[in-house]
């Protein structure tokens, strides 16, 4: 029951295309930038809106995708890196997710697309603080300020900037 009242509710906010907060606790870390929320008792993957953490296996990752970064063993770790801070700071937390009309819902595996905060922190956006993660180009409301973000922390080399030139 509580499974087709959290179906509707996403259909009719799908319908009216406006931004929507969900509150749920992180039951799993799945890597850096995606994690599983029980929301009112249904299991959903939550893929992390407008950042991009490096992937864990070496050969997932992508020269250049980093900047000017070639090595991807270097990235693995740095993926594997996120996935620990990841967890550190979401596993068995209560988070709110928070939804952008102007990028949809769900991405093309189904993963519901939010900004993740813990406490009033935007987890996003710390993610690009630490270095940890880079923005993923897309239209997003917070494109802006989560480039800005990045961009200090090229500059101040955090995380995996300092591997790039």
């Amino acid at each position: 029951m509580r499974a087709l009242r959290l179906l509707l509710i996403i259909i009719a906010l799908l319908l009216m295309g406006c931004q929507q907060r969900f509150e749920g606790k992180v039951v799993r870390v799945i890597d850096g930038d995606t994690i599983v929320v029980d929301l009112n008792g249904k299991l959903e993957k939550v893929r992390l809106l407008g950042v991009d953490t490096p992937e864990i296996v070496p050969e997932r990752n992508r020269p250049y995708e980093y900047d000017n970064i070639t090595n991807l063993t270097l990235l693995s770790l740095w993926g594997l890196r996120a996935k620990e801070f990841t967890e550190s700071y979401l596993d068995h937390r209560i988070v709110t997710l928070e939804t952008d009309p102007l990028v949809g819902y769900r991405d093309k595996y189904g993963r519901l697309l939010a900004y993740v905060y813990v406490n009033g922190t935007d987890f996003n956006a710390l993610l690009l603080e630490k270095g940890l993660a880079r923005v993923y180009v897309t239209k997003f409301k917070k494109l802006e300020h989560y480039l800005k973000i990045q961009e200090m922390a090229m500059r101040e080399r955090r995380g995996i900037w300092r591997y790039a030139s």
